[in-house]
């Protein structure tokens, strides 16, 4: 799962928004986080975005030609990105594994989060974009 998760974080990055990554190897401090849980055979799987403002901005300028943002707009701009890329691995996922039933929750802001990260996670894929990082981290079931 983190592997189709991954490609289609790049899927969304490059393709869809037109914005380069890369692998990081530092994480940073602040963050905005959400999270959204997407059911494996109804067993839940929480992954975790965590994004700094500054690449939420950059992200804002392409989706909506706007590059100021509010906490309303920081909240549903992050729900949007998380929906998106998790709504892409769960259809690639549907595709690779037919024999398993997948569905999608609805993702949650968590509002902002400093490092060290409070909440438990396993697989994560940390990367850079801007030279700004950021990690999308599947929970610890």
């Amino acid at each position: 799962m983190t592997k189709i998760v991954e490609n289609s974080l790049k899927i969304f990055c490059e393709e869809i928004l037109g914005l380069k990554i890369q692998k990081a190897k530092s994480l940073g401090r602040d963050f905005y986080a959400t999270s959204i849980p997407i059911y494996e055979n109804n067993k839940e799987i929480n992954w975790y975005f965590f994004l700094k403002k500054h690449t939420l901005n950059d992200i804002a300028k392409v989706l909506l030609f706007e590059d100021n943002l509010n906490e309303d707009d920081i909240n549903d701009l992050l729900k949007e990105v998380t929906n998106q890329v998790i709504g892409l691995a769960k259809v690639k996922l549907e595709e690779s594994y037919t024999n398993i039933s997948y569905k999608l929750g609805t993702p949650e802001f968590l509002g902002k989060i400093s490092a060290p990260i409070p909440i438990k996670l396993e697989e994560n894929l940390l990367y850079k974009m801007n030279n700004r990082t950021f990690l999308i981290a599947k929970g610890l079931n």
